[in-house]
């Protein structure tokens, strides 16, 4: 045991106490920050011989919500295109998951297997946005969204044809197939029907002449060189043929505004959203020339919200979208198997 003299002894005692007292007050004044400004105190974890501070863990900013994507083999019976090489094993977005209405405005009802729901649930690309034409060319297309669904190898899904292709598919998957019937601009009308069981035209300037030249096939198959004949004929002068006027306050998902003419131009409403007041905005596709993927436009400007919806024009107004000129409300038309009104 170590002597040490009684003047050492005070001051180490007063020095031990003074510290002691001291870290009192500073553990002290950490909990009361704590308290007040709810400051966590970093942990400390021991590594080999030293105590290290390790940070909180930060809460993110905004929490990030995981897109919401549905398998190719859950939507095929829907989409059958799907069931195609270029889509195996994907994944897509349906296209009200992806695009919400904007602040107070509802998604308008629409009933189960109609053309209306057949539309707003199609499947989107995950991976990208930039429009590919036909031949695998990258397009300054004004796109939000790519609909996944092929073109095909030819320059010949464009405007009117994409319209159509949807409208098509539509009935093709709601075992609607004997309504399947679409006008050239000849004015000549070739049905699926006919075709399957081997209808085939002869085409000699503006004459059209109808021969059996070819053995029954109803496939899947069969069904998309149909529709590439009829892309080949109809445009945007025989969509008239093919449809009716709407008036602009019943405007729902399946209508479409044309301009006719060579060329003209086409876009078709794929969404239809409403507020309290009545007045609607919806999304609207369109395919191009050259003949392109099908996309949900974007557009900038007072008529749109969130660069996707599009103010719906009411009687006598416009709906301006970035490839065409602007269309009027009497361009609006509905796809239907009645003669033209």
């Amino acid at each position: 045991m170590s002597f040490r003299p009684a003047y050492l002894i005070a001051p180490l005692a007063l020095v031990a106490l003074t510290s002691a007292a001291f870290a009192c007050f500073a553990q002290e004044t950490v909990v009361e920050t704590t308290e007040h400004h709810h400051i966590v105190a970093p942990e400390t974890v021991t590594i080999g011989t030293q105590a290290q501070a390790v940070e909180p863990a930060r809460r993110p900013e905004k929490e990030v919500v995981a897109p919401v994507t549905v398998h190719t083999a859950a939507l095929t019976d829907t989409y059958a295109w799907l069931a195609g090489e270029e889509f195996a094993g994907q994944e897509f977005t349906p296209m009200d998951a992806r695009f919400a209405p904007p602040e107070g405005y509802t998604r308008v009802e629409v009933a189960e297997g109609t053309f209306a729901a057949f539309l707003r649930g199609l499947p989107l690309l995950t991976d990208r946005r930039t429009v590919h034409s036909y031949s695998g060319e990258r397009l300054r297309s004004p796109s939000a969204a790519i609909v996944a669904m092929d073109v095909g190898a030819r320059n010949l899904q464009q405007c009117a044809d994409t319209a159509i292709r949807l409208h098509a598919e539509y009935l093709w998957s709601s075992d609607q197939r004997d309504q399947l019937a679409y006008h050239f601009t000849s004015g000549d009308e070739t049905r699926w029907g006919d075709w399957k069981n081997g209808e085939r035209f002869r085409i000699a300037g503006s004459k059209v002449k109808r021969v059996r030249s070819a053995k029954p096939n109803g496939s899947r198959a069969e069904f998309r060189r149909w529709l590439d004949t009829v892309f080949m004929y109809a445009g945007t002068r025989s969509l008239r043929l093919d449809s009716k006027s709407v008036q602009p306050r019943a405007i729902e998902a399946g209508d479409f505004f044309v301009a006719p003419g060579s060329p003209g131009h086409a876009v078709i409403v794929l969404d239809v959203a409403e507020n309290a007041q009545g007045q609607r905005i919806g999304l609207v596709g369109q395919g191009f020339m050259p003949a392109q993927e099908l996309h949900v436009i974007r557009s900038r400007g007072p008529q749109v919200i969130d660069q996707v919806w599009f103010v719906l024009p009411d009687e006598g107004q416009q709906i301006d979208t970035p490839s065409w000129d602007a269309f009027s409300s009497d361009q609006l038309r509905r796809f239907t198997t009645d003669a033209p009104k």
